[in-house]
């Protein structure tokens, strides 16, 4: 039986891309390298713009169908193998990143971060809010989804954390449940 690869999707809020240098490095030469300018998450928008297969996919169903060339930091049409995109898991504590990492299992091909905020014509000003407008966050499933998925690969100890986290973060509508 041949298991398939899982390729990491990395994703970041608006204008908070990692960046990697040394001390000793000039932070005008950081800021130009090609690294800065396209990260793979923000390729996956800019392939959205310009292939209209690439915009009838999650972030997590994209590499199914795409594949990360690194040195050119773009995607490019797969060809050959078979792949799952994971998406890494973000802590509810992290409030906007968690409710992005949310949309980007749900939106198909936008093109930027104001579409991925869209929700029927409407432009919401945070993630959250976009969430709730696609009803997400009603009824707390997103939250007993996060324990479920934890439950594959947490210890005990973590899962009673996490649990406290959600209660401690005031979020939850129905903590009872």
């Amino acid at each position: 039986m041949i298991y398939p690869s899982v390729v990491r999707l990395p994703f970041h809020l608006p204008n908070q891309q990692q960046i990697i240098y040394g001390e000793d490095d000039d932070i005008d030469d950081v800021l130009d390298k090609p690294s800065f300018a396209a990260s793979k998450f923000t390729s996956w928008m800019e392939c959205n713009a310009i292939n209209s297969e690439a915009r009838k996919l999650t972030y997590v169903e994209f590499p199914t169908k795409f594949v990360w060339i690194l040195n050119d930091r773009f995607w490019k049409r797969r060809k050959v193998g078979k792949v799952i995109g994971r998406i890494h898991s973000v802590s509810p504590k992290l409030g906007e990143a968690y409710f992005l990492r949310i949309l980007l299992n749900k939106v198909k091909g936008p093109t930027s971060f104001d579409e991925i905020c869209t929700v029927n014509g409407e432009t919401h000003s945070s993630f959250r809010d976009s969430c709730y407008a696609l009803g997400l966050l009603d009824d707390d499933k997103e939250y007993i989804d996060a324990i479920k998925d934890a439950g594959h690969y947490g210890s005990g100890f973590y899962l009673r954390f996490l649990f406290a986290t959600l209660l401690m973060c005031n979020s939850m509508s129905k903590p009872e449940i």
